[in-house]
């Protein structure tokens, strides 16, 4: 009875409510930075839709790697205790989320590179798309954070309803 006392007293949140505020607002910024951009920039819209496509591309994928990569480091983790333990990606997989990622990225690199606008426009969406990915990154890290600490509390009150 102690340990689930002490359990239920240490437990603490990964992320405080202002910090889950500040990555989604961080998300909405970055992608109003790289999409009022593109709405803003004097080209085709041809080249527009290219670097919107490439925009979304790049949260999409950003998602997806830092999924896969934490996946991966948890599985390894669970791997030392439990050597059946089966992990939840394939290779494939972490290899075509990777491939996805550079793609995206060199995507958007060859966008920039013959892109026909002074050298400050291109450093523009050079940070607005670096900005991107790591807002994706630290919102897919908090909402996964939020979800789990959602689960350990639930199993806290569980244990804490059975005693």
């Amino acid at each position: 009875m102690m340990e689930n006392t002490n359990r239920r007293n240490f437990y603490r949140r990964r992320n405080t409510p202002t910090y889950t505020f500040m990555a989604w607002a961080a998300f909405v910024l970055a992608c109003g930075f790289e999409f009022v951009g593109i709405y803003t920039l004097e080209q085709p819209l041809s080249v527009q839709g290219y670097y919107a496509v490439t925009g979304v591309l790049l949260i999409i994928t950003s998602f997806l790697l830092q999924k896969v990569a934490r996946d991966n480091d948890e599985d390894n983790f669970l791997k030392e205790f439990n050597p059946s333990y089966r992990k939840r990606n394939t290779s494939a997989f972490t290899f075509l989320s990777w491939a996805g990622f550079v793609l995206a990225i060199l995507a958007e690199y060859i966008g920039l590179y013959t892109l026909e606008e002074p050298f400050y426009v291109k450093g523009y969406y050079a940070i607005g798309g670096a900005f991107l990915i790591v807002a994706c990154l630290v919102l897919q890290k908090t909402i996964r954070d939020n979800e789990e600490d959602q689960l350990h509390l639930k199993e806290i009150a569980d244990e804490s309803a059975a005693v």
